[in-house]
């Protein structure tokens, strides 16, 4: 590896063990830049002066591309009013790389990605589990993705996001390499500040209608629809790093918080099969001789289940106090 890349390590703060799988992350330039500023801010005019300097074409197409990969972000600049950048940490930048560079990510070892999502996971926990605690001791915190939210609450959330809503690739299952599931499946209200997918021009745009459309879909198919204020996630059991963490702590039910209670009348049930499909957490099953089965003990109440009866055998009862 080239000095200036072991120095620019430091500066994203890259932990050693994962040098290697970093390079393809990052351009040369990017490395120089890193080297010569760290993470101190500098203006997008000297940016472009040095990439010109050092030979590189089209310096303003590679300074925003560096912003849209997430290599730096915009922070506050002075009286002259010109765009200050600064170089993003190695936490922030893996999740976009998978996200927006599947190809790229898609050549690591299964070894190197199981590695990175065990220490991408561990800092994940270190900066939010007193939070998820909290909230499952019922204290009033803010956090991501803190409780389950029905269909039709879902519904009844987009209606407060406006009539464009930003769709974007989850950063869990891109990072574990889902294809199981539908993996463009986040949700957000359109927001158009410095540092903002749309400012970096990414994700897909779609309507309120079409984005109804997208959670109904994705429901089918067994993802959760969990959020609050303006982002909407829809989550599985497996790569989801909120249910992840809720595992380790033991919150489930508190956190994410479940508002309903699942009722399943196994005398209305037909056997389908569906809610064995869809369950996130094995509480609908089959047993040896094939018929369905529920063990509340295992549910974690994000009611995608009733949703997707097709006899109403499984309904929900509002949990008290919730």
């Amino acid at each position: 590896m080239k000095d200036n890349y072991k120095k620019a390590m430091e500066v994203w703060e890259v932990p050693e063990e994962f040098y290697e799988a970093a390079v393809p992350m990052y351009r040369g330039y990017e490395a120089e830049l890193a080297v010569m500023f760290g993470r101190n801010p500098v203006s997008g005019q000297e940016i472009c002066r040095l990439l010109k300097e050092w030979g590189k074409a089209e310096p303003e197409r590679l300074l925003f591309e560096s912003y849209q990969r997430n290599v730096l972000e915009k922070c506050e600049g002075d009286e002259s009013g010109s765009t200050f950048y600064k170089m993003t940490d190695f936490y922030t930048r893996y999740p976009y790389f998978a996200q927006y560079e599947p190809e790229a990510y898609g050549k690591f070892s299964q070894e190197t990605v199981d590695r990175l999502n065990a220490w991408d996971l561990k800092v994940y926990m270190e900066r939010t589990s007193q939070a998820a605690l909290d909230i499952a001791a019922g204290k009033d915190v803010p956090m991501h993705q803190t409780q389950y939210l029905t269909l039709q609450e879902s519904y009844d959330m987009m209606d407060t996001l406006g009539e464009e809503i930003l769709i974007l690739p989850c950063n869990c299952k891109a990072m574990g390499r889902c294809t199981e599931k539908p993996v463009n499946v986040c949700i957000n209200k359109l927001e158009k500040g410095p540092n903002t997918p749309y400012d970096r021009k990414l994700g897909k745009i779609l309507t309120l209608e079409e984005t109804k459309e997208l959670i109904r879909q994705i429901n089918k198919k067994g993802l959760m629809q969990s959020g609050e204020n303006n982002v909407l996630c829809n989550c599985d059991g497996v790569y989801c790093y909120p249910t992840k963490m809720a595992r380790i702590l033991g919150t489930r039910l508190h956190y994410p918080t479940s508002h309903y209670e699942t009722l399943w009348d196994e005398s209305v049930c037909i056997q389908c099969g569906k809610c064995t499909k869809i369950c996130n957490f094995g509480a609908f099953y089959k047993d040896k001789e094939g018929k369905v089965k529920f063990d509340p003990e295992k549910c974690w109440g994000c009611t995608i289940c009733s949703a997707n009866c097709p006899k109403g055998a499984i309904t929900l009862k509002k949990r008290s106090g919730k």
